[in-house]
């Protein structure tokens, strides 16, 4: 009976002493669309104007739109969230404005998607549009840009800027 007790112990001991447990994880992710370069506009060309027409504070120029397009989106993927990425200006009381890194001064980008106001709706960093994919596989953004001023007085040179978009497949 003591050797029983004694080998049962014992092997509860083994038992116990050699149990470890398995962790996994992982993730299974949606797959992604192909940017279609024949439809969107990567470089979006606001055109020349006189500085004369950014005197005036909370003034703006050279409205164009143009579409950012993802074809190709596989059948899982069913929602496209898009990321702006891009300096900001000073926080002011009229629109975001994306900083020019030109050589124009007193002058920014202002960026929207087409369904939103300029105010309110004016695309900052860290914006995220979402977009459901459409049956035949696109999923598209019409935006909306233009040169602004917060402040007026706008001097002459050039108007740049880069924005990142990032998308997230769901």
């Amino acid at each position: 009976m003591k050797s029983s007790i004694l080998a049962l112990l014992l092997l509860t001991v083994i038992a116990t002493a050699g149990a470890q447990d398995l962790n996994f994880s992982g993730r299974v992710l949606a797959s992604p669309c192909t940017l279609d370069t024949a439809v969107s506009q990567l470089t979006v060309d606001l055109g020349d104007y006189y500085a004369d027409q950014l005197s005036k504070p909370k003034s703006a120029i050279g409205y164009k739109t143009f579409p950012l397009t993802l074809k190709d989106c596989p059948e899982g993927t069913t929602k496209v969230v898009a990321t702006f990425t891009g300096v900001d200006e000073p926080a002011g009381d009229w629109i975001t404005l994306f900083t020019n890194t030109g050589t124009a001064k007193n002058v920014g980008i202002m960026l929207k998607g087409d369904t939103s106001l300029w105010i309110g709706g004016a695309i900052k960093n860290g914006t995220q549009l979402t977009q459901t994919v459409k049956a035949d596989h696109t999923v598209s953004w019409p935006m909306e840009s233009e040169m602004g001023t917060s402040t007026g007085n706008a001097t002459p040179g050039t108007v740049h800027a880069v924005i990142t978009v990032s998308f997230t497949y769901q």
